[in-house]
């Protein structure tokens, strides 16, 4: 399993050696930015619209800096223009990467799902993923989101770090859920009482293990979210 630090090339961070990097410095809708260094067996995280009608400009991009793959599928992704893309990439080497709500069968390229869960179970849900895609890449999106204790399946609000920190500041004892593979605490926010879900690097290891007994191909970690020292721990786990 590979494992990528997705940023801005101006800011990755020094990295262990088994990590490689995810650049987020391109976006369908803006130009290119010039001079980035090579970064060999990197990959271009592509934000906006998905289209096709820069392949030229995108696969010339991908050989100066060594570039292997394309992550696309953020934003709107018509049938058409996903096919013509990733037969684009993979006519001229290179793999396309569409997220899970981009993806369809038969498209050539592999799928990212979240590992950031809120309900169900997070090793079924892989399993389940990779039998309709088995190139299944993992983004190890960091959660933390407070959700009705009645309804813990819905999306819930974002929780900010420092919303969390200062919940824990006051002695509240998280639980770790198997089945999420997060922790979870129930605490009064704003006069509401709520059931807390994050990711710590604890939990961050333990989904990167998992990942890699289930023979995920790729896992991204998004940086600053979580940090080059996160980053190696994840890499150990998977390696243990």
């Amino acid at each position: 399993m590979q494992l990528y630090l997705a940023a801005e090339a101006a800011e990755m961070p020094g990295m262990d050696p088994r990590l490689r990097a995810a650049c987020v410095d391109y976006h369908f809708d803006k130009p290119f930015p010039d001079g980035l260094p090579p970064a060999p067996e990197g990959i271009m995280v592509l934000g906006g619209d998905l289209s096709s009608r820069r392949l030229p400009e995108i696969v010339d991009e991908c050989r100066k800096r060594k570039l292997t793959a394309v992550l696309a599928g953020f934003g709107h992704s018509p049938a058409l223009e996903t096919e013509r893309f990733c037969d684009g990439m993979l006519r001229r080497g290179l793999q396309p990467i569409l997220t899970e709500y981009a993806w369809h069968r038969g498209c050539g390229a592999e799928m990212l799902l979240s590992s950031a869960l809120t309900g169900g179970d997070l090793r079924e849900r892989l399993r389940e993923a990779k039998a309709k895609c088995p190139a299944l890449c993992l983004d190890l999106e960091k959660l933390c989101r407070a959700c009705s204790p009645d309804g813990p399946r819905a999306a819930g609000d974002d929780l900010s770090s420092r919303e969390l920190s200062a919940l824990l500041r006051r002695g509240a004892a998280p639980a770790f859920s198997e089945a999420l593979m997060c922790k979870s605490l129930e605490a009064e926010l704003h006069g509401v009482l709520r059931r807390v879900m994050f990711d710590d690097r604890e939990t961050l290891c333990r989904k990167s293990a998992l990942a890699a007994s289930l023979g995920v191909e790729r896992c991204f970690l998004l940086y600053p979210e979580w940090s080059a020292q996160d980053a190696q721990a994840a890499a150990d786990a998977a390696d243990a």
